[in-house]
């Protein structure tokens, strides 16, 4: 009951936050890319009209040594002043743009005036970069700074401009048809070389209003397009936060590859001797290096869809297992030997792997884990027989970018039938399952996310068959029905890159199976093979799905299918008297269409007084 109250209060705040609903994605890939912004984004256009910046040191007219972040996204974006034509991708931004309708350089809301005046259109496939505000707030610092009882209202006025003007570009282009757009806010301006406490130009409580000016900004932007993503349904509009990165970058900056998130590499005069080593190339604008982090970052937003995808393999893992457990325990009701009356208690030392091919945007996975059983097991008569079993589990996964641990208690009930060679047993029980040390490599490597979540799962087996005696060799056909439910708690991961939102989500279905079984031996020995086919005849699965955690961008959905599909399955085992009780190793594989899973069981069981 927690669960469903739980859930029930997280659908209502995201409907009442977001207004959104889920797309379905087959995979996130765009066809073009149009981009508006500032220096920042600009891949030349303002060098084209007016010669600056001055290159070099500058590089081919960007705001930096190398190219821009707009320009590693994986699209060739030609340039508006070269009359790039606009049914492909191409940059309007322009090097010290404001927000607004300033017309040199073009602002923000006169660059997307050009693109439709030229005969610019959005469609679906889309994909709009809006980048922009710290001009604005830079051009208000000076008066500000000069008057520190009005500093604070003079910057919140620059600020809530420019976002306005943001969201008011991001609405018409949703309006007009776009069907992504990646808008960033401000990064951390405190922190950059121009408002350096050292800096004479802004004084010592410059940095701290430059940071007052950009969360301003950034907490109005963030609530602009929260309200023109509930008013543009058919857009997806991602917030890609800057200003979260800007701590760690300036903290550890060598896990990011580089020795100084500090100064700027270029004085004005002078080049620093590394400049792939510096965050800042000049005193506000990044280095190449520091671009190339920015579209990791960018990446990490623009595929949460598919980067999250991953997480169907969790739902997965709590599936497998809950049918292995099933297996498991209808294993003793259906093998040959004589049920004599009494009690036992079962011992069984567990290990399994699963190897699962890559399918679609879901990476490759594998899982290893190990675990430990113990049963009661009660033979009433030859005919009836039932017990009880509870299961620890433990396993490690890992699906490309994505790995976690998933610890599993079972517990199970078994029942089984006989009258002279047929037989029919019935299996059901149920799992609390904890997936801890979630993590997730982010496109911003080495930025690692990380999340716990729990889950359970629920399953019935009821298997039939026969037994034919062929001479020292007694063969079984059987077939089985298996029914399993699992479920995943959604959670959302932790870190400085795109946190992802995943839903709660349920895979069920019922196999139905067919197999032969042949059992041999003697003396305080036997053994047995078994080779079969199972599959699916019922499935409900849901989709997998994935936000970003306090972000307009909408929850997207990936249909999974089964990675197993059709299957064979394979099982051999020996057993041996030891003592008061037996010994027997057992092995069983499933290998499906896209997915081979193998589980080796050693189990001893005791007879009671």
């Amino acid at each position: 009951m927690s669960r469903f109250l739980r859930n029930a209060a997280a659908a209502a705040l995201t409907v009442a936050a977001v207004g959104a609903f889920a797309f379905t994605a087959s995979a996130q890939s765009y066809g073009r890319l149009v981009v508006f912004g500032d220096s920042l984004s600009d891949n030349g256009n303002l060098y084209a009209l007016i010669g600056q910046p001055t290159s070099p040191p500058y590089y081919q007219g960007r705001f930096s040594n190398g190219p821009v972040f707009t320009e590693l996204l994986g699209f060739d974006a030609g340039r508006f002043t070269a009359g790039a034509p606009v049914t492909g991708s191409v940059n309007y931004a322009f090097g010290g743009a404001r927000t607004d309708n300033a017309a040199l350089p073009p602002g923000m809301r006169n660059q997307l005036l050009a693109y439709t005046g030229g005969g610019g259109t959005f469609g679906a496939n889309d994909l709009v970069s809006v980048l922009g505000g710290a001009n604005n707030i830079f051009q208000a610092f000076p008066a500000a700074a000069a008057n520190p009882l009005t500093a604070q209202s003079t910057m919140q006025a620059a600020a809530t401009a420019a976002a306005a003007d943001i969201s008011f570009i991001v609405n018409s282009v949703a309006g007009a048809g776009a069907g992504t757009i990646l808008v960033g806010n401000l990064p951390r301006l405190g922190v950059t070389p121009q408002f350096s406490p050292t800096n004479p130009l802004v004084g010592p409580n410059g940095s701290a209003l430059a940071d007052f000016a950009g969360t301003t900004f950034n907490s109005a932007l963030a609530t602009g397009l929260f309200a023109v993503a509930a008013n543009q349904p058919d857009a997806n509009i991602i917030l890609m936060d800057l200003y979260k990165i800007s701590d760690p970058l300036a903290a550890n900056p060598a896990a990011f590859g580089l020795t100084n998130a500090r100064d700027a590499c270029f004085n004005g005069v002078t080049v620093c001797a590394s400049p792939d080593t510096y965050l800042y190339w000049d005193s506000v604008h990044p280095t190449a290096a520091g671009h190339r982090l920015i579209a990791a970052l960018a990446d990490d937003y623009l595929r949460y869809g598919d980067r999250g995808a991953q997480s169907a393999v969790q739902a997965e893992t709590g599936f497998r297992q809950r049918e292995d457990l099933l297996d498991l325990a209808g294993e003793g009701l259906s093998a040959r030997g004589t049920w004599e009356p009494g009690s036992h208690l079962t011992f069984d030392a567990l290990y399994d792997s699963v190897e699962t091919d890559a399918r679609g945007v879901i990476a490759a996975a594998d899982a290893t884990g190990w675990g430990g059983r113990l049963g009661l097991d009660h033979v009433m008569s030859e005919t009836l027989r039932f017990g009880l079993a509870g299961t620890f589990r433990t396993a490690e996964v890992g699906a490309g970018p994505m790995a976690f641990d998933v610890e599993t208690y079972a517990f199970d009930l078994y029942a089984g039938w006989r009258a002279g060679s047929m037989f029919v047993s019935a299996t059901a029980g149920g799992s609390i399952d904890h997936y801890d040390d979630i993590t997730r490599v982010t496109a911003l490597a080495p930025v690692v996310h990380s999340g716990e979540t729990d889950g359970g799962g629920l399953g019935a087996r009821v298997q039939a068959g026969a037994w034919f005696d062929m001479g020292g060799v007694a063969l079984s056909p059987r077939v089985a029905v298996t029914f399993v439910s699992t479920d995943v708690n959604g959670y959302v991961e932790q870190g400085a890159a795109a946190q992802y939102q995943y839903e709660d989500r349920t895979v069920q279905g019922a196999a139905a199976e067919v197999a032969l079984r042949a059992e041999g031996g003697g003396d305080g020995m036997s053994f047995w093979v078994e080779g079969g086919y199972r599959d699916s005849f019922a499935e409900s699965s849901d989709a997998v799905r994935v936000g970003i955690a306090g972000n307009p961008a909408r929850i997207l959905e990936h249909e999974v299918e089964d990675p197993f599909g059709g299957s064979l399955i394979a099982s051999a085992g020996l057993e041996a008297e030891v003592g008061p009780g037996t010994v027997s190793l057992g092995y069983r594989g499933r290998f499906g269409d896209a997915a081979d899973s193998h589980m080796g069981a050693v189990t001893f069981r005791l007879p009671l007084p």
